[in-house]
């Protein structure tokens, strides 16, 4: 493939690396045993004892196969057969003053897939996922403007109280949730923190830029910075968190053009091996049928007519969202994340079961009904209301050379799953190359196996710089 022969043209041509980093696929070598729910004084180490500067950057190919089934409710636009991404990755931090700091993080990619023109408007594409300066005004008290990848949860699977993951998602060779969330768009923003020895509060504002953006899965701008899907409302976040050696409270009021939302972050050790915890917020809103739909007819994607929906129900009330999980370690660096997710928005068995009915009896109707489906992915919220999940994460499996993991999120109404292994091995300092193998499991009628994709896989290889 030519992308293939870039690539190796390309590294060909590199000097010997003078600094060991970390493989980008696998964010998750960074995970401690309690899940974090806010950034500590440790990580806002003083400028005077920091570096002048720090970063990394690295060369990655990832080349992607799908098997793809025949579908109860078809899709209409062609799904292709496999996709290769050669990208530079960049994350930067340098301090231009004592108490000033600017961070970049950009990855440019180099697209080719099965039936897209090479080269055409999408083949070169650039993520700007974070660009911003930030300012100790006072000790421990910072000021950042700018693109920020702004994180909260102590879940892994699915974080109710991360109100900015929305409309973020790039690509990612890992659909471990805990690794996207790592490696997403960040929010044009105003941020204040301050931290003392026991906690921390902090206050964001992120402002509207830019009208909202359509869902799409055409070849998007090259360098747009999807302003768009960021920042196409005003945002507001205030957060409380309280730091102590067994347990760890955090609460959260974010405000969008939704309504008020409420969160609530906890984590407690509960053994030497064994954390648990738990994450809720709630609001006042529709169905994620309604909101889909809306959406769509706002940003002229669907008719202004609705067709039958799969939830029948318009009105407004308080849902509630919850994530419940404990983390167990073992002595040999395994650590295993079991988790129940409720999305009281989402669809029930029998609203599911109704989106399959309909969209198979009629074709012209498919589409629209596809576009839930893709608006909740969009969102980065469970389709369904009930959802289990499951990780494992083995570090060090051979020491200093490969790092293994998985992650599964199964249906519980009908058994169906959605599954990947992964294993990243480190050849050198340098080098590292990584193999992702996933399927989605179930009847043509199910919850995961009604998704195109039956089986991937992903080869990556990693040259640091």
């Amino acid at each position: 493939m030519r992308t293939w022969i870039h690539l190796a043209l390309l590294l060909l041509c590199l000097e010997s690396s003078h600094a060991w980093a970390q493989e980008s696929g696998d964010e998750n070598a960074d995970l401690d045993l309690i899940p974090t729910t806010l950034e500590t004084a440790k990580e806002k180490t003083s400028p005077v004892a920091a570096p002048r500067h720090s970063g990394r950057i690295y060369l990655e190919d990832a080349l992607t196969g799908w098997l793809n089934r025949r579908l109860l409710v078809p899709v209409h636009a062609r799904l292709p057969d496999w996709q290769n991404r050669t990208s530079l990755d960049l994350d930067y931090s340098r301090h231009l003053a004592e108490k000033v700091r600017l961070s970049v993080s950009n990855r440019l990619n180099l697209i080719e897939a099965d039936g897209v023109s090479f080269p055409s408007s999408g083949t070169l594409r650039n993520d700007f996922r974070e660009g911003y300066l930030s300012c100790e005004l006072f000790p421990r008290t910072y000021l950042e403007a700018g693109r920020i990848n702004i994180k909260n949860g102590v879940s892994l699977g699915y974080n109710p109280t991360d109100f900015f993951k929305t409309r973020t998602s790039v690509d990612s060779a890992s659909i471990d949730p805990s690794a996207l969330r790592e490696n997403r768009l960040g929010s044009l923003m105003v941020k204040g923190q301050g931290i003392w020895n026991n906690g921390s509060v902090t206050l964001a504002f992120s402002p509207s830029v830019e009208s909202r953006s359509p869902l799409t899965t055409a070849q998007r701008s090259s360098f747009d910075p999807l302003f768009g899907q960021t920042n196409s409302h005003n945002r507001f976040l205030a957060s409380f968190s309280y730091i102590d050696s067994v347990f760890n409270p955090q609460a959260l009021v974010f405000i969008d053009d939704s309504g008020t939302h409420v969160g609530l972050n906890v984590s407690r050790v509960v053994g030497r091996n064994l954390v648990a915890y738990a994450e809720w917020s709630g609001v006042s809103e529709t169905s994620l049928t309604k909101r889909a739909v809306r959406f769509g007819q706002n940003t002229s994607a669907l008719p202004p007519v609705s067709p039958l929906l799969p939830q029948s129900d318009a009105d407004k009330s308080f849902q509630n969202d919850l994530a419940v999980g404990a983390s167990w370690t073992a002595r040999f660096n395994l650590t295993v994340n079991l988790e129940y997710h409720y999305h009281q928005a989402g669809f029930g068995s029998g609203d599911f079961n109704r989106w399959v009915s309909l969209g198979k009896a009629n074709a012209s109707l498919a589409s629209q009904f596809w576009f839930i489906r893709q608006y909740a992915a969009d969102q980065q919220e469970p389709l369904m209301q009930h959802q289990i999940f499951l990780r494992l994460d083995w570090q060090d499996m051979i020491p200093s050379k490969l790092n293994a993991g998985a992650v599964l999120f199964l249906s519980p109404q009908d058994g169906s799953a959605l599954l990947q292994s992964s294993a990243q091995y480190f050849i050198s300092r340098n080098w590292t190359v990584g193999l992702y193998l996933g399927g989605a499991l179930g009847g043509a009628g199910s919850v995961q196996g009604s998704l195109p994709r039956a089986a991937s896989g992903v080869l990556q290889i990693v040259r640091y710089l």
